[in-house]
Formats: C-alpha cells, sequence, structure tokens
C-alpha cells in the first residue's frame, strides 16, 4: 500500500490474515492507519497488525503496541523474526489477538 490511508481502506474491502504496516508512510502513517483499523465496527479491527519500523527509540515499541499493534519488527527485518511473528499473531489462541 502506498500509504496508511490506503491500508485502512484495503482492510475493510478485503480479508487478510494480517498486516504488515509500515509506521512511517506519507498521507497517514502506521501509528493513525492502526488506530482507524481498531475503530472499525466489524471483524476486521481484530487482524493482527505487526509495525515494520526503524524506530528503536526508548518506549517506541510500547507506544505502538499501546494503539493497538500486535507485535513489532525492527528494520532491517529479519525473515527469521518475520516468519515467527507472523506464525505467532496469526494464531487463533495468541493472547495479542485482542478477542478475535
Amino acid at each position: 500500500m502506498p500509504d496508511g490511508a490506503a491500508a485502512v481502506a484495503a482492510v475493510t474491502a478485503d480479508r487478510y490474515d494480517a498486516v504488515l504496516m509500515d509506521i512511517q508512510m506519507p498521507v497517514m502513517d502506521g501509528v493513525e492507519a492502526t488506530r482507524r483499523i481498531r475503530s472499525l465496527p466489524g471483524p476486521e479491527r481484530t487482524i493482527p497488525i505487526v509495525a515494520l519500523t526503524a524506530n528503536v527509540l526508548t518506549g517506541a515499541r510500547q507506544t505502538y503496541l499501546e494503539v493497538g499493534m500486535t507485535a513489532c519488527i525492527d528494520k532491517p527485518i529479519s525473515w527469521t523474526e518475520l516468519e515467527e511473528t507472523l506464525t505467532r499473531v496469526t494464531r487463533k489462541d495468541d493472547p495479542a489477538r485482542q478477542g478475535a
């Protein structure tokens, strides 16, 4: 997706198992896009959202989780970490699924 607004539109238009959400995007950043997805009325509000970020400042990860992201992966991305994270967050019994 080119920006966060397009990500929100895509989630409302189609079914996805998870969203990889870049934090830094034009038009709408990943934090605001996550807030909007979490406020949707349907089941799409519980989709696992994995933040992808180069911002590893103290407290940033906690902020992303507090707005509703399910997990956070630092850039550069480790393919092993990405695979493990997606496997974990797409499990129906993952506590981070927020009631999915």
